[in-house]
């Protein structure tokens, strides 16, 4: 456990209780009778929780609607009382939750960065020296002397994004307020973001696991108010997202991670006997010597290192297909296990139905190291028209493209196989990390990508 030096916030033991009351009449009986009889029903959003987020930590809580992330957040700003449990907050927080919800909404912008800046803890000197400031952080231009009732949800999480910024704020709470900006707005947050995780605490919510494996070291998955996992970002918002494809409707989530985590590491010893094996056949063809020998041997280690599928990755779904094979060929049809940028490739996914399929998707989706979708496409973003599939029917898709130039490293491939459209589907087999390929070499500089560079000119007129 983390000293007390060392800790931004510790929650122990919190529970936050509601009561829900099924008619009106209830709340008035419930006060005269004064608790001796109960006319309502218990709804507990958080239940006995446990967490300490260490000073300079990037914390994300992730889970479903209604999980008591934002109940959580209101908690631990102070916003709302724990019905049990205690807590510590050590440091100034400024809190983004509700849209607007540190706003008068008939006092104008200006008024209201003098309000919220004061909620937060400036003084009216402060305020004044940094009110130019916040107004241009915000740039929502002459509506800022207009009542914020007349504001659009994004001027309103630009107003507030900017008060949030200017407080010198050691504690950062951000609750999904990303999501309703335009993209110039949610660029500026994400670089301040950046900026303020060298010098304090940040506690994220956010449906975008992208940017929260980009912005976090930690992820804590809530379920139905209590704590399901907190760990590694990657590691964590993979089972959850497991959990989400599916089986949330036939189990709760610490029934399913515990599942998970018992078949993962089933996974794993079988995975470390195969390459046992495979280790002692290739020490037998060594041994036997030989330039063939020792050829094939290389051959077949630089295939493995190059582009695996692996058919005992986690997956999720409801087992109406089941994928049997991924693999990549060169421009000529020929399976490969090396690819290089600006490759005119296709990625190949072949699987079996085993129930009727009427409405096929397939897709996939690539992902860097951290979890991060590079790219991806399935079969609804064209004009392909699928015929019904038939339970035993045997099917290929083929995604023709020319392989982007990525920054060296590991990469992993998602597929799917669903049934529907692209706004409503049932996920029949979802498989994670399946396709592994290295990048062992790139021309990339900066970024993500590189793009294919012709040539550089420089001409200088004297």
């Amino acid at each position: 456990m983390p000293s007390d030096g060392d800790v931004s916030i510790r929650v122990s033991g919190v529970g936050k209780c509601y009561h829900i009351y099924a008619r009106p009449q209830d709340r008035l009986l419930q006060f005269l009778l004064r608790g001796r009889r109960q006319f309502y029903r218990e709804f507990w959003a958080l239940k006995d929780i446990d967490l300490t987020i260490r000073r300079g930590e990037s914390v994300a809580l992730i889970g479903r609607n209604g999980a008591g992330k934002s109940t959580l957040l209101q908690v631990i700003s102070g916003v709302l009382q724990p019905t049990g449990g205690s807590m510590d907050v050590r440091g100034r927080i400024a809190p983004l939750l509700e849209l607007g919800s540190s706003f008068n909404p008939e006092f104008s912008g200006m008024e209201n960065i003098g309000l919220s800046a004061s909620v937060l803890g400036l003084s009216e000197e402060q305020i004044a020296e940094r009110r130019e400031a916040i107004i241009a952080f915000a740039d929502i231009g002459d509506f800022i002397h207009q009542p914020v009732r007349t504001y659009s949800s994004g001027m309103q999480a630009r107003l507030a994004f900017a008060v949030a910024a200017h407080v010198d704020a050691e504690i950062l709470i951000v609750d999904e307020i990303l999501s309703v900006g335009d993209i110039a707005f949610t660029q500026k947050c994400t670089r301040f973001i950046r900026e303020f995780r060298e010098r304090g605490t940040l506690l994220f919510v956010s449906h975008d696991i992208g940017a929260i494996t980009a912005l976090c070291d930690r992820a804590v998955w809530l379920s139905g108010g209590t704590v399901v996992a907190d760990g590694v970002p990657r590691e964590v918002a993979h089972h959850y997202k497991a959990w989400m494809a599916g089986p949330q409707q036939h189990m709760t989530a610490q029934d399913f991670l515990e599942t998970l985590k018992t078949a993962e590491a089933e996974a794993t010893e079988v995975e470390a006997e195969a390459e046992a094996e495979a280790a002692v056949e290739a020490e037998v063809v060594v041994t036997q010597g030989g330039p063939d020998g020792e050829t094939a041997l290389v051959q077949t280690l630089d295939a493995q290192v190059q582009t695996v599928f692996r058919r005992d990755v986690l997956s999720s779904g409801e087992g109406g297909a089941k994928i049997l094979q991924a693999w990549i060929e060169d421009a000529r049809g020929t399976p490969v296990s090396m690819v290089n940028g600006g490759d005119l490739v296709t990625l190949c996914i072949e699987a079996e139905a085993q129930q009727t399929l009427d409405s096929l998707i397939v897709g996939f989706g690539v992902k860097d190291r951290l979890g991060q979708t590079m790219f991806a496409w399935d079969t609804t973003k064209t004009d392909l028209v699928i015929p019904p599939v038939n339970v035993g029917d045997r099917f290929r898709a083929g995604f023709r493209f020319h392989f982007p130039y990525l920054l060296g490293g590991t990469y992993t491939t998602n597929l799917a196989i669903a049934n529907g459209t692209s706004d409503m589907y049932i996920q029949h087999h979802w498989m994670y990390d399946a396709l592994e390929f290295h990048v062992q070499w790139s021309t990339v500089a900066q970024g993500l990508f590189g793009i294919p560079m012709d040539g550089v000119s420089l001409a200088i007129n004297p």
